[in-house]
């Protein structure tokens, strides 16, 4: 194999690394990731009624919570639970938030040693 040959074996390569990577980076962290706060659930939600087109009723369990990032700073949150119940009460949830697309992206029901300690000491007041 002459040296042409490795220099573009070598670039080819690097791009078909590249462009997984880049898509990756730019495209999917931005509409798909985002930023970590913490909160604590009560049943402070609110549950609505919608009917399907076949006349079925759905349950939604609608929050809105003040959660804290790791530094304790605060953010109104709104999600839900389409678990068919409500989220089980007295539980600390980490939530991540997409400030592009303005919502919360997920959230998981975490242990009180796992909440950052300025986010537990802003929910504990």
């Amino acid at each position: 194999m002459n040296m042409s040959k490795k220099v573009w074996a070598g670039i080819i390569t690097v791009i078909i690394l590249l462009v997984p990577l880049s898509i990756y980076q730019f495209w999917y962290v931005p509409n798909y990731g985002g930023d970590d706060y913490y909160t604590f659930v009560g049943d402070s939600y609110k549950e609505i009624i919608v009917k399907d087109t076949s006349g079925n009723d759905h349950r939604e369990y609608n929050y809105s919570q003040k959660a804290y990032d790791k530094n304790g700073n605060e953010k109104l949150l709104k999600f839900y639970s389409a678990l068919g119940r409500p989220i089980k009460a007295n539980n600390y949830l980490k939530i991540t938030y997409n400030q592009k697309r303005d919502q919360v992206i997920s959230w998981e029901k975490v242990q009180k040693s796992q909440v950052p300690r300025d986010s537990l000491e802003k929910i504990l007041k």
